[in-house]
């Protein structure tokens, strides 16, 4: 055989190798297409998030990932309520509760006694500056009320204690806030007023109320 002859075979060799490794890897994503199309769209909400049961177009997941309190003592794991596929990315998600796992005993608890609220935001306290380990939260919760109404409410929870316990409710609370190491400070609107108020942080009695003035 001539040496060129033996030059083309082997080229001829090393093209069909090339062509073959393409055709596998079009093949795989193709595959991989197919499957995604299968499994329909993932709505990024809902990462990090286990299904639990529901019924009737509602579902509940529950975070995967832990808030952590008491300097490492207790965890939280946030619990969703889902209307729709939560897969979908028009799907809607709300968090409704906090289930409080301690993290020696394995004892667990509800942060509420039912599903029917919203949380809206959850407020770190801390009894020795900002450094200090997380002692408990002030969560504000959206809840409904009569003639299909809501109202927005503020609960505290202290680590290692039971249910959260609900110590102010208005029509609109716009800020919550730690103040120093013994107050806590809420900025409100109810019967068409705005109003700021300071709480104990040891028993969240009133201190004081002071109405916020009108725009100048």
């Amino acid at each position: 055989m001539r040496p060129v002859d033996k030059y083309f075979r082997y080229l001829w060799r090393i093209n069909a190798v090339v062509i073959a490794v393409l055709g596998l890897a079009m093949l795989g994503m193709l595959l991989a297409a197919v499957f995604s199309a299968l499994r329909g769209p993932q709505g990024p909400t809902a990462a990090g998030f286990a299904p639990l049961s529901g019924a009737h177009g509602v579902s509940y997941r529950l975070a995967r990932n832990a808030i952590v309190l008491g300097d490492r003592r207790e965890k939280l794991f946030v619990l969703q309520r889902w209307t729709g596929d939560p897969r979908s990315p028009d799907a809607a998600g709300s968090d409704v509760n906090l289930l409080v796992v301690d993290g020696q005993t394995a004892s667990s608890h509800w942060m509420f006694r039912g599903n029917d609220q919203t949380i809206l935001s959850t407020d770190p306290l801390r009894d020795d500056g900002p450094m200090a380990p997380v002692i408990g939260l002030v969560l504000t919760v959206s809840e409904r009320i009569k003639n299909d109404g809501t109202q927005e409410s503020l609960y505290c929870y202290r680590v290692g204690g039971g249910p959260a316990v609900r110590f102010f409710t208005a029509e609109s609370i716009m800020a919550a806030q730690q103040v120093g190491l013994d107050r806590y400070l809420v900025v409100f609107r109810d019967d068409g007023k705005t109003s700021a108020e300071t709480f104990s942080l040891v028993d969240f009695k009133m201190i004081s109320k002071s109405p916020v003035p009108d725009l100048p």
